[in-house]
């Protein structure tokens, strides 16, 4: 029997939030009322029904805008009236997400909070890999730029958004009461908030090692679009990347684009595009590959966890990343050797 008085509401927008979302139901809210928002329609097809109660297309505002004026005002209006219309009775709303700063996430926290005034409310943070090896402190600018979003409600008087200060995604403010990260992710997170979730299902399959051996993946990344690396770097990577393939006596090799990889950075044209329509974990542990090889991809550690100990994952190309400074390169590079992924220079 489920407990009708909690009602859990997951925004995801990513495989991994998917992934990591099932996880949360199945491990710690199965007797609750479970329902998952999915931000982008394509991502329907990563998520498992028989987890769900409810399974609803949440349009992005900024990129699927209602028509007219104010298109992304009205769109986020009806997202809040979506999402309020799923919380009646609820004595407990939990939103969970991977961040508070989103505006398509953050005006549910101050509306459901007036809708529902004698309902408990609070957020718990979703993993989003490397993004939350490190907090992400906004700095009192952006801080302050924010409040200029209080204007909207001159348009549209049911937003408010949900000012906090500290890290971008949220974790320092009193109403996350709950933190999930990754198994073996390190974090700088309070401690009692953390929940570690349960590892990935390994690789399950009894393969014949040789034809395995002979396959990589290559996971992709938009580097430059994010002023991650410059364009130069990523030529050097992606030369690189083939020539330690080939030095591995690698016949085929896939190519698994990022959903923002609009232009395959670091692809090429002898690489065959892997399309799936499930989370790349999901597939790692049915389809392994001798190398799965990137650049710092969350894929990287989250492949590491799931494939067996005898498939390599490999780092290549740190030494080319537009890091704030040495320090955050060390991080990076220790925290993925901790994890199991071999670092390899684009030299």
């Amino acid at each position: 029997m489920q407990d009708r008085n909690v009602t859990n509401l997951f925004m995801v927008y990513s495989p991994l939030h998917c992934l990591c979302s099932e996880l949360i139901v199945k491990q710690f809210e199965s007797d609750a009322h479970n329902i998952v928002f999915y931000l982008k329609s394509k991502f329907s097809s990563f998520l498992n029904p028989d987890v769900w109660d409810e399974l609803v297309y949440h349009p992005w505002p900024r990129f699927d805008p209602e028509p007219g004026f104010f298109g992304r005002i009205r769109r986020t209006r009806s997202n809040l009236d979506l999402v309020a219309s799923y919380c009646a009775g609820a004595e407990s709303i939990r939103l969970h997400t991977t961040v508070i700063d989103t505006e398509a996430i953050n005006y549910h926290i101050n509306f459901l909070r007036s809708r529902f005034p004698e309902a408990d409310f609070c957020v718990r943070i979703i993993p989003d890999g490397v993004m939350n090896l490190k907090r992400h402190p906004q700095g009192t600018m952006k801080e302050l730029i924010k409040y200029f979003r209080f204007f909207r409600r001159l348009v549209s008087p049911g937003l408010r958004y949900y000012f906090f200060k500290g890290d971008r995604i949220g974790s320092d403010d009193p109403i996350v009461d709950k933190i999930y990260t990754l198994p073996g992710f390190t974090h700088e997170y309070d401690p009692d908030k953390v929940v570690a979730l349960p590892p990935f299902v390994r690789c399950d399959v009894d393969h014949d090692r040789e034809p395995v051996f002979k396959r990589a993946l290559v996971i992709g990344q938009p580097l430059i679009v994010y002023k991650a690396m410059a364009k130069e770097g990523v030529e050097q990577v992606t030369h690189a990347i083939y020539r330690y393939l080939k030095s591995r006596g690698i016949e085929q090799i896939y190519y698994k684009s990022h959903p923002r990889d609009k232009t395959r950075e670091y692809g090429r044209d002898e690489y065959q595009e892997l399309v799936i329509d499930e989370p790349l974990e999901q597939h790692l542990a049915h389809h392994p590959y001798g190398v799965v090889i990137g650049v710092c991809s969350t894929a990287l550690l989250t492949g590491r966890m799931v494939l067996p100990d005898w498939c390599e994952v490999v780092s290549c190309g740190m030494d080319k990343m537009l890091f704030s400074n040495e320090a955050a390169r060390k991080f990076y590079l220790d925290t993925f050797s901790t994890l199991g992924v071999k670092n390899i220079n684009a030299v």
